[in-house]
């Protein structure tokens, strides 16, 4: 991937993105709404109905599905669980570690999905026939009342037994799973009302068909395929939504909210879907993730372009402005919620608070933050720029914004190019903080410790630079986009930074 430029990468993904936005359209396009679970997942498939998430009629006594339990994380799509779904409510007390033999199959190599290391497709949502399912040990056991991870693991009264599996720390780390996983049940189980369902040695999985069942966390609480559209210019742009749950609330439209325009990379764009911004890579979803939103309430919009926004030449598609006209009509609160097709759809109107407005993006997304920061400085608050690049004399008026930069030293066009752009803003008038240490990319993980890297960051922007440029040693292009977003003193800087 080293000589492969931003231009070749976009064809390299188009390529791939038309079997994965059809895999994850039929999975995340399924349903539009909150599945109400309250932790963050949505079930493939079609909630409601008879026997449950997958509106399928009742099998009979004893398993009915299975949904595989999945997370967006820097690394590709990962498999933390297996829900088993039963008819009626499970007795907690008649599970084992060893209950259930459990597997996932890994991706098939070389086809659609999630981005990895050297540019490579690592993720696929239906694997090929050949592909054979790998063991995956059980650590944890429960029930609960929906197809999701509990973070204490203490079982609730339900029908869904889940088979949790270990988490890997560092959540750069490339996967290699599917979302097709398949289970045994090896011992029996027990119904809260003391019905035994005897072991099987009948091996069975969540394929169905529209795809494989599966959760993906935190991807329920996005509203995909909206659209702006200006008709007096033949504009619109497609775009997901991520609104706070106390918005959803009554009263949620007197409360103004931060918005951060989170805009995903060129592989992303020509055949990508919506869904597809919010599962390659972490670059939109984290900001929605529950545990993110306790900390930094916010609306977040990510973009869905038909076309790349910026090519190595700079020259730009009217995608960043139509983006920004998209920005303009949120900032004019008139954003209505009131859809007359669904129950749940009261009509309130979204609001905006004017002085804390975010962009961030990676690669093309960071470059099309710089633009639209430039071209509109009254505008944003404050840009995260990860591993994006720009011309210097295209991007003087950054120099008097909040800007955080984060590259790598094996960016070969990221890092070189925002160190020509670093005295056109000293010249400018911005003050610029640019040290010669090369941080640690290893003190990113685990992401609950991260003591040391903090203290550092908070150093670097204490010391009162408005635009603060740091890279990590030894972090290409590609590992920018699987590990810098979860620097979180990255991310609380930015919603640190308020308008006068």
């Amino acid at each position: 991937m080293k000589d492969l430029t931003r231009r070749g990468f976009v064809k390299f993904c188009s390529m791939v993105g038309a079997a994965l936005a059809g895999a994850a359209a039929g999975k995340l396009g399924a349903q539009e709404g909150p599945a109400g679970n309250g932790g963050g997942f949505q079930a493939a498939g079609n909630p409601g109905g008879p026997g449950g998430p997958g509106g399928r009629a009742k099998k009979g006594p004893g398993i009915q599905s299975l949904y595989a339990l999945c997370e967006v994380t820097g690394g590709g799509k990962k498999v933390y669980g297996i829900a088993v779904q039963y008819d009626v409510a499970i007795n907690p007390a008649s599970l084992a570690l060893d209950t259930y033999s459990t597997s996932v199959f890994p991706a098939a190599r070389g086809g659609p999905g999630m981005m990895g290391g050297a540019g490579m497709p690592q993720n696929t949502a239906t694997p090929t026939p050949t592909t054979t399912a790998k063991a995956r040990p059980v650590v944890a056991i429960y029930t609960n009342a929906e197809p999701a991870l509990l973070s204490d693991r203490k079982s609730v009264a339900g029908m869904y037994v889940i088979a949790e599996f270990a988490h890997e720390p560092d959540l750069s780390a490339q996967s290699s799973d599917s979302d097709k996983v398949s289970l045994t049940q090896d011992k029996n189980v027990t119904t809260a009302d003391g019905a035994v369902y005897a072991a099987s040695s009948t091996v069975l999985d969540n394929a169905s068909g529209r795809g494989n069942n599966s959760v993906i966390r935190s991807i329920d609480a996005w509203e995909q395929s909206h659209w702006w559209w200006d008709d007096s210019r033949s504009a619109w742009l497609e775009y997901s939504i991520y609104l706070p749950k106390s918005f959803l609330k009554p009263g949620g439209e007197n409360k103004e909210y931060p918005l951060v325009v989170a805009i995903t990379h060129s592989g992303t764009s020509y055949d990508g879907t919506c869904a597809q911004t919010l599962t390659d890579q972490c670059i939109a979803s984290i900001w929605g993730l529950p545990e993110e939103q306790a900390e930094h309430e916010c609306v977040v919009i990510t973009p869905r372009y038909e076309r790349t926004t910026m090519n190595d030449y700079w020259e730009h598609t009217y995608d960043l402005e139509n983006t920004y006209k998209l920005i303009e009509f949120m900032l004019s609160n008139k954003w209505n919620f009131g859809n007359p097709n669904k129950e749940d759809r009261a009509d309130k109107v979204l609001k905006i608070d004017a002085k804390r407005v975010y962009t961030t993006g990676w690669s093309m997304g960071a470059m099309s933050s710089i633009w639209m920061m430039a071209k509109h400085p009254k505008t944003f608050t404050a840009g995260l720029i990860i591993a994006g690049q720009q011309r210097p004399s295209d991007v003087v008026d950054l120099a008097k914004q909040n800007v955080l930069i984060i590259t790598g030293t094996e960016d070969g066009k990221a890092t070189p190019w925002n160190e020509k752009c670093v005295p056109v803003w000293e010249k400018a008038g911005g003050k610029v903080t640019r040290p010669a240490e090369r941080l640690d990319a290893s003190l990113i993980f685990p992401v609950d410790d991260q003591k040391k890297l903090t203290a550092q960051i908070d150093g670097y922007i204490g010391k009162g630079g408005n635009i603060t440029f740091l890279t990590f040693d030894k972090v290409d292009h590609m590992g920018s986009a699987r590990k810098f977003f979860y620097i979180k003193a990255a991310r609380n800087w930015l919603f640190n930074q308020r308008k006068a």
